[in-house]
């Protein structure tokens, strides 16, 4: 108990004594800290090229995290990613011998107060486009500077650019999306962005739901009177199964229905109601598809075509199964509104005194044998045409799926 007591009593001892002395190494370390921040920029102008040498050029490097995908839109031919955008450079003017200052390595300063390279991004419209003295005093980015002079400036940007989309092979497309970097005053300061220098990183990539990241790639090309423009693109492949099931199966299904509306006896009734409701379909789903393309004449879907060639067989079904049923109760118009059936048998009527009950039967008869002959007729003109459709109806939905859906296949 005693000894116990005796030991706790030591050690609280040794951390009475030691507290002091640590207090003091830390504050010296600040002090150093201090000195040398103050050491660097007693002189140091941010405006200055950042080269003691003037007619030396500043070589920069890009690394480009791309974190996540939030949404493709294809009606406004927009990508809206999350990205990190770490820029590189050195500035001989924040140099220093780190033995003369307890070994420190590196220093965290504020963005605002170095010299920072004009950096843009090409395909931005989100308003953060450029890299610039006055966005990381907006941003309130910061800086690592090393004791080489390396500068690594970091930021998170929620990024909007433009994407020109092809939507020819919807739902099975895939998309070419990329960010173009170039430094705006390289011909006035001698700033070059340094492919080597540049690295494009998908590995932290955030699974999307909709689309999968198959490949990325970075290129140094001449653009728009600019020779030093690095483009970080990435190949997007759309995950099908979704639309498959709420669009693909569900106009499929309606175009097999469309065909076997014309298997429809004409004593049913129910031809045109079906071809209607049929058309109505179909104008919904052409609707929900418009919406979601973008509205350009350059890339049409080939399966929205496919969708509108069903739309206009659907509408001519409407059509012709209305002029069938027409035709094939063409007899009551007839009895009704024929003026030669009326006038024989306004003479018959006239005549029945004048008459044998014999002749009035033939004549009868007569009457009789006409409309059924021309009644069969128009039945048998009814029923041709509406199988003659029905053949055009299979050919053209046949034709038009598989010419579709080889076009979407192919490569």
């Amino acid at each position: 108990m005693v000894l116990d007591l005796f030991t706790t009593l030591k050690v609280v001892i040794l951390v009475l004594i030691s507290a002091p002395t640590a207090r003091s190494q830390e504050n010296g370390t600040m002090g150093i800290e201090n000195n040398l921040q103050e050491t660097l920029f007693k002189t140091y102008n941010r405006y200055m090229r950042p080269v003691k040498v003037y007619s030396s050029k500043v070589p920069i490097g890009i690394r480009f995290y791309l974190l996540s995908l939030q949404e493709l839109n294809m009606k406004m031919q927009t990508l809206h990613t999350a990205t990190w955008l770490e820029v590189m450079w050195t500035d001989e003017y924040l140099t220093w011998n780190s033995s003369e200052f307890s070994n420190i390595q590196y220093l965290r300063l504020p963005a605002d107060i170095v010299w920072v390279p004009s950096i843009c991004n090409i395909q931005e419209i989100s308003g953060k486009r450029c890299l610039t003295y006055g966005s990381v005093a907006d941003t309130s980015s910061e800086v690592l500077v090393d004791s080489f002079g390396k500068v690594v400036l970091g930021e998170a940007i929620k990024s909007t650019i433009i994407c020109s989309l092809n939507a020819q092979k919807f739902p099975f497309d895939s998309q070419i999306c990329s960010f173009e970097f170039f430094s705006y005053y390289n011909y006035v300061f001698g700033t070059d962005i340094d492919i080597n220098q540049s690295i494009f990183q998908t590995e932290y990539f955030a699974e999307s739901e909709e689309w999968d990241l198959v490949s990325s790639s970075k290129k140094k090309m001449a653009k728009m009177g600019y020779n030093n423009i690095i483009i970080m693109s990435v190949v997007l492949r759309r995950k099908p199964l979704f639309p498959t099931l709420t669009l693909v199966v569900p106009i499929i299904a309606l175009s097999i229905m469309n065909v076997f509306c014309s298997v429809l006896p004409i004593e049913s009734g129910e031809k045109v109601g079906m071809s209607m409701a049929l058309f109505l379909t179909f104008a919904v789903f052409g609707s929900i598809l418009s919406d979601e393309m973008p509205k350009n004449s350059r890339n049409i879907s080939w399966f929205m075509v496919y969708v509108t060639i069903q739309i206009i067989v659907s509408g001519l079904n409407v059509v012709v199964e209305t002029i069938v049923l027409r035709l094939y109760h063409l007899e009551v118009r007839y009895m009704t509104m024929n003026p030669v059936l009326v006038e024989m048998a306004s003479d018959t009527v006239t005549s029945m005194k004048e008459t044998s009950f014999n002749e009035l039967k033939m004549k009868t008869d007569s009457i009789d044998r006409t409309r059924t002959h021309l009644a069969r007729k128009w039945k048998h003109w009814a029923k041709r045409l509406d199988r003659g459709f029905m053949i055009l109806n299979i050919c053209t939905s046949v034709i038009s799926f598989c010419v579709c859906a080889s076009m979407i296949m192919m490569n």
